[in-house]
């Protein structure tokens, strides 16, 4: 199939990319686009099963592209790769719809989470193969460290993407499982630029509001500027590094899901860029 507009992959410092789950439950997909587009984000992301749910209720890739092309969006992101070790069936599925959008859309970046089985060695080699089999579609993959699985830190997925040794392969920083996490600033100061494929930016209280630390991450998170996260820290370490990419925005909040999609989407971008000290591109 011929391959699409590359914008996604020209994004750089500065641009902004809505995370799909900043909108979660939404499933009108143009609104989400129009949403983002007036809000002053440069792209959004997909998540897999979405995707997936607009081809089975007769939304065809020019039907998507349309929408982008009609807000002057692009997809920049996809979410997200499972049971990549072993790759099972549905891990497979997964990674298939994850080329097919890179290679339709031009997308940048796919997230892998784990938990994956066997060795750290096992893992690497697993990675690695998620790596080439992406490759040939353009795609960087960006693996991301979960508290809530066996890939517990930043140094336990820099061990992986290390020994996987490809150059499409890196990490995914989000902001929220560093601070929640172990706050690993030494590994986050020494990182290889190459190996930072994707930043997700959201902020949080100073304390956990649900102990139970998957419940807090998908309800609690905060608009960048309003909880008390380092960001400016955060930024700035990671700019040290050399990273000259965009910047998505993930809040997972309960509370915004009550509110209108255009208003989270201006709330979000209004945040990060003070954060980023970039002009707005809208007035709200």
């Amino acid at each position: 199939m011929q391959q699409q507009s590359s914008q996604a992959r020209e994004l750089r410092s500065g641009d902004l990319i809505l995370s799909h789950f900043s909108l979660l439950g939404l499933e009108d997909f143009e609104r989400r686009v129009a949403a983002a587009a007036d809000a002053g984000f440069s792209g959004i992301g997909l998540f897999l099963g979405d995707y997936q749910r607009l081809r089975d209720g007769g939304h065809d890739d020019s039907w998507i592209e349309r929408v982008l092309e009609r807000h002057g969006l692009c997809l920049a992101e996809v979410e997200v790769l499972l049971e990549w070790c072993p790759l099972t069936h549905r891990g497979k599925q997964l990674l298939s719809l994850a080329c097919h959008l890179a290679e339709r859309f031009g997308v940048r970046h796919v997230h892998a989470i784990g938990p994956y089985s066997g060795t750290v060695d096992d893992a690497a080699k697993a990675f690695a193969r998620l790596c080439d089999d992406t490759a040939a579609a353009g795609l960087q993959v960006a693996l991301e460290h979960l508290p809530f699985t066996n890939v517990t830190t930043l140094a336990d997925a820099l061990a992986i993407v290390e020994a996987a040794d490809r150059p499409n392969g890196g990490l995914c920083l989000d902001s929220w499982h560093h601070f929640r996490g172990q706050q690993e600033w030494a590994v986050l100061a020494n990182l290889p630029a190459e190996r930072i494929k994707s930043i997700q930016i959201n902020d949080g209280p100073e304390q956990p509001v649900d102990p139970d630390y998957y419940r807090d991450t998908v309800a609690h998170r905060l608009t960048p500027g309003t909880g008390s996260f380092d960001l400016e820290r955060f930024l700035a370490t990671i700019r040290e590094r050399g990273y000259p990419g965009p910047v998505s925005v993930e809040v997972l909040s309960a509370d915004l899901r009550e509110v209108p999609a255009e208003r989270v989407c201006r709330e979000l971008a209004r945040g990060a860029r003070a954060l980023l000290q970039e002009p707005t591109k809208t007035q709200s």
